[in-house]
C-alpha cells in the first residue's frame, strides 16, 4: 500500500479574518512542489478569533474557520483541478486554538473512527493557550495531529516546559460527537458518551499507538530576555550570506526550543525536521501592510478560477521589518514522534501574511500505512494523565463563557450594541414601572 501523503500548517491567525487569496496563493506555493498530492490537509490554528469569539464558539467562529476552508479548497484546485476531491473530515477549537482536517475522498472513507481532545493551560486553565487534538483511525494507521499555543515572552521558556506537561496531562482523546460538521468543540465533544468502535478510554497522546504530529506556536525564543532597543540593526536581512555573521542560521544556535529538548525538559519523544528557513517571528505591522499592498498588486487583472489570483512568485522580499520589541524567533513548529519519524518532502515557511506577524510553517511528509511496530511504541511517556482532567476541563469552560460574554459585550460592535440596547430597556423599563406606580 502507497504511503500516506500529509500537509501540515501551523499558523498564528492574529485573531484576523485571513486573506483568502492570498493564504491560498501562499498554500499553493507549497502544494505545487509536492510530487504527490497529500492524502491529508490539516490546519493547526492559534489566536484564531478575538477571545470573546473564541470562548463562546459556534457559529461566531463561522466565518473565520470558512475563509480557512475556502483558502485550502482553492489551492487544491489550483494544484489538481477537477482532481481536488478533498473533503472536510472535522473542524475544533480549544478556545483560541484551532484545527481543521481535509482528506482525499478515497481517504476519508477509510477513516473507520475518531477522537479527539482539548484543553487549555492558560489561566485558570483557560484556552486563551491550550491545545486541541484529533486522532484519526485508518483501517490500518492510527494518525493523531495536535494544535497547540504555549506561553508568550523571552523570559517564559520554563513556563512553556510546563505548558507541555500539563498538555500531557490532561489532553485526553475521547470519540468525537459529530465528525459530518461541526466547527465547535466545545459545544459537548470533550465529555461525549458516543462509543465508536475503539478501544476503552481514556487515551492520553502516547495511546493508542499512532503517528503522531505536534504542530503549534510553541514560542519558544532565541533569547532569554527581550532585546536592547539597537538590536534590530544586526537582526537577519534576506541579502545577507551564510557567512555573514546577521544571517539568520546563526540564530538557531540560540534556539530555546533545541536547547530545552536536548536537555529533556520538553516535548518529550518528538523530534523536528531540519530547520532551513528564516525566523517566523515577529513581523512588524509595516511589513504586514506591505505584504498586503505587494499583493494587491500583483493580483491578476483576468480573474481565473484555474490559476491563482495573487502571483506570490513575482513578490521578492528586499527587507524583513521586524517588530522591535521582539527578537526573531522560530515560534512556529512542527514535530512528529521519534520513534516512527515521517519522510520529510520539505519543512519551510510561507510568506509573511497581511495579517499575521507570524509566518505560517509547513511540514509535507508521507508515513508508511502500516501500524506501528514494537520497537516504535512509546511505553513509558514522560507524564501520565491527570485522573482530575474532566473537572478541570468543565471548571475551565465555565470561566471561558464568563470571560467571553464580557469580551464579546465590551469589545465587539455587536456586542456593545447589545450591551447599549440592554441598558436602554432596563432604564426605560424602569422609568415606565416608576411612572405607573407613582400615578
Amino acid at each position: 500500500m502507497a504511503d500516506l501523503n500529509c500537509h501540515i500548517t501551523t499558523f498564528n491567525a492574529g485573531r484576523t479574518p485571513i486573506d483568502v487569496d492570498y493564504f491560498a496563493s501562499s498554500l499553493y506555493i507549497n502544494l505545487k512542489q509536492s510530487p504527490l498530492p497529500p492524502d491529508l490537509i490539516v490546519l493547526a490554528l492559534q489566536e484564531l478569533a478575538p477571545i470573546g469569539y473564541s470562548f463562546l464558539g459556534g457559529s461566531l467562529l463561522t466565518p473565520y474557520f470558512s475563509r480557512l476552508a475556502e483558502a485550502v479548497y482553492k489551492a487544491a484546485s489550483w494544484k489538481l483541478g477537477k482532481d481536488a476531491d478533498y473533503e472536510h473530515v472535522l473542524t475544533r477549537n480549544a478556545g483560541m486554538t484551532g484545527i481543521m482536517v481535509f482528506a482525499r475522498r478515497a481517504l476519508r472513507e477509510r477513516i473507520q473512527w475518531i477522537e479527539e481532545s482539548g484543553t487549555g493551560v492558560g489561566l485558570w486553565d483557560m484556552g486563551n493557550k491550550g491545545a486541541v487534538g484529533v486522532r484519526l483511525g485508518l483501517d490500518t494507521t492510527p494518525v493523531t495531529f495536535v494544535a497547540a499555543h504555549l506561553a508568550p515572552i523571552e523570559a517564559g521558556c520554563e513556563r512553556r516546559n510546563e505548558d507541555w506537561r500539563r498538555i500531557c496531562e490532561n489532553l485526553v482523546f475521547v470519540p468525537a460527537s459529530n465528525t459530518a460538521d461541526s466547527s465547535d468543540s466545545e459545544r459537548q465533544p470533550l465529555l461525549s458518551s458516543s462509543s465508536p468502535p475503539q478501544p476503552s478510554l481514556p487515551h492520553d497522546l502516547f495511546t493508542p499507538p499512532s503517528y503522531i504530529f505536534f504542530a503549534g506556536d510553541l514560542n519558544y525564543r532565541t533569547s532569554d530576555t527581550q532585546p536592547d532597543p539597537a538590536s534590530f540593526t544586526t537582526w537577519p536581512q534576506p541579502m545577507a550570506s551564510p557567512s555573514d555573521p546577521t544571517h539568520w542560521s546563526k540564530l538557531l544556535s540560540s534556539d530555546q526550543l533545541t536547547r530545552e529538548m536536548s536537555s529533556g525538559k520538553t516535548l518529550h519523544h518528538l523530534s523536528e525536521a531540519r530547520i532551513t528557513f528564516p525566523p517566523t517571528y515577529k513581523y512588524s505591522s509595516r511589513a504586514q501592510k506591505l505584504a498586503g499592498e505587494a499583493a494587491q498588486a500583483h493580483r491578476s487583472k483576468d480573474i481565473d478560477d484555474d490559476t491563482p489570483s495573487v502571483d506570490l512568485t513575482q513578490i521578492q522580499e528586499q527587507v524583513w521589518l521586524w517588530a522591535k520589541h521582539r527578537i526573531p524567533s522560530w515560534c512556529d513548529r512542527i514535530l512528529y514522534l521519534n520513534t516512527a519519524p515521517p519522510s520529510v518532502h520539505s519543512y519551510t515557511a510561507l510568506p509573511i501574511q497581511p495579517t499575521s506577524d507570524h509566518r505560517p510553517v509547513v511540514l509535507s511528509c508521507s508515513i508508511p500505512q502500516r501500524p506501528l511496530n514494537e520497537r516504535q511504541v512509546i511505553q513509558y511517556p514522560r507524564y501520565e494523565l491527570d485522573d482530575g482532567w474532566k473537572e478541570r476541563r468543565a471548571l475551565a469552560r465555565k470561566l471561558e463563557l464568563a470571560v467571553g460574554v464580557g469580551a464579546y459585550l465590551g469589545f465587539t460592535g455587536q456586542g456593545q450594541i447589545l450591551l447599549g440596547g440592554t441598558v436602554v430597556g432596563i432604564v426605560v423599563g424602569y422609568l415606565v414601572l416608576h411612572y405607573l406606580i407613582s400615578g
